[in-house]
């Protein structure tokens, strides 16, 4: 790591509407701005100077650039969870599919790919991403509760997902949306048959 900041995982929320405002304006341009031209490329003042601000009203809302790529991916894991119904997903294998290869997730794999590059030397996105991590594995545990073996299934979805993230970063062509449904469906079919 080469941070010697003890990372705190969440930064202090915005004290008026209009630090609120400004807090979300930074996250929507900075997720635009990490997404088309990838998070080492891009820099606090390039976001200062884009959003009309100096860096240090950055500062004021988040510690670090890591600090704000996480902030980024937790808004955004955040918007697309509260779409899913884990318990649905878990009596229907087939819904599997929109846990972690939904193409409309496309652009927070890309972004999550990002945090696992940085997270190897930055010990903000290390830190935030561990507990964007644990969170979420336990959301999904939870979710799926009374299913055997569901830290597991939570750790296969989360590395299915990153997998396809992987796949994505080099453009390579996904197969048909549909097609990948079915698969899916088949292979979480089996797999529910087989756990005890």
């Amino acid at each position: 790591m080469t941070s010697n900041v003890t990372p705190s995982a969440l930064p202090d929320p915005p004290r008026t509407p209009k630090a609120e405002a400004t807090r979300q304006r930074l996250l929507d341009l900075a997720a635009r701005s990490f997404i088309d031209r990838g998070y080492e490329a891009v820099s606090l003042r390039d976001l200062a100077l884009e959003a009309g601000v100096t860096k240090g009203a950055i500062y004021g809302h988040f510690r670090s650039k890591g600090q704000l790529l996480v902030e980024v991916i937790r808004t955004e894991l955040e918007s697309r969870d509260a779409a899913l119904d884990l318990e649905v997903a878990a009596a229907d294998p087939s819904a599997m599919f929109d846990l972690f290869i939904h193409p409309g997730s496309r652009e927070l794999r890309m972004l999550q790919i990002d945090a696992a590059a940085a997270s190897r030397h930055d010990a903000d996105v290390a830190a935030g991403m561990d507990e964007i991590h644990r969170v979420r594995n336990a959301w999904i545990v939870d979710s799926l509760g009374g299913v055997a073996d569901a830290e597991t299934i939570g750790f296969v979805i989360n590395a299915l997902s990153a997998g396809v993230g992987a796949q994505e970063s080099h453009d390579r062509d996904l197969p048909e949306v549909d097609a990948w449904r079915r698969i899916m469906g088949r292979m979480f079919a089996r797999v529910a048959r087989e756990l005890p």
